[in-house]
């Protein structure tokens, strides 16, 4: 790996690994053993530039979110499938997106980072986005990581403003926690959230180099890590 950035799971427990500074994406074994890769740098179909993160559907296709191209490019088990995506602030367009989760029906949720907002997808495409750039309720300081729970809300990492916001799957604010700092509950750059079986919520701190996990309310339950 050269400064691996993303990483998902499908559900036979295959692991997927977006290898940003080799622009591919590797793929293993739930121990590890190496299957197989696919991209190289560059812009055409099935090539990259600084992936940064990856999700797989309930099907087993790939999400990439090819950031220095600012498109989103999808593979199935026959390889390079389609993409979307170019560079811009309009719907569709992003600028430097770096997370991506998909839900149980098949809609791709984008986190656009330069554009400071969340875009969806469903099977026909562009569908709605929420956020602005800000700090109020459901604006955002370039987020860079989402998950989605079994209801289908939307979790996203908002880095800049040391948050972590919850929204339904159509947008629609719900609640937020974190302050800047590095106290219990406090964040210092989260860059990383994922959603496990009991609806729990891990967030990867970057800042303070360590994973706090929370409830779905956002009550904290323990924390780990420090740097080293």
């Amino acid at each position: 790996f050269d400064v691996p950035r993303g990483v998902a799971v499908d559900a036979s427990g295959n692991v997927y690994v977006a290898d940003t500074g080799n622009h591919r994406i590797q793929k293993f074994t739930s121990i590890g053993t190496f299957i197989t890769a696919w991209g190289d740098s560059g812009s055409g179909d099935g090539q990259f530039d600084v992936p940064r993160g990856v999700a797989v559907d309930s099907s087993g296709s790939v999400y990439v979110v090819d950031t220095g191209n600012h498109r989103i490019q999808k593979f199935d088990n026959e390889g390079y499938d389609t993409q979307w995506g170019t560079q811009g602030a309009g719907d569709g367009q992003f600028s430097s997106p770096s997370g991506v989760a998909v839900d149980g029906s098949g809609n791709v949720y984008v986190v656009d980072t330069g554009n400071h907002r969340i875009q969806k997808f469903d099977r026909e495409g562009y569908d709605t986005q929420w956020g602005t750039y800000g700090t109020g309720d459901g604006q955002f300081m370039s987020p860079s990581g989402a998950a989605l729970d079994d209801s289908g809300n939307v979790y996203v990492a908002d880095t800049g403003n040391h948050r972590i916001q919850k929204f339904s799957s159509i947008g629609t604010y719900l609640t937020q926690w974190g302050i800047s700092g590095s106290g219990v509950g406090a964040f210092n750059s989260p860059s990383g959230v994922a959603v496990d079986g009991s609806g729990n919520i891990h967030v990867a701190e970057s800042g303070n180099n360590r994973i706090q996990k929370f409830n779905s309310r956002g009550i904290h339950l323990t924390k780990w890590g420090s740097i080293g």
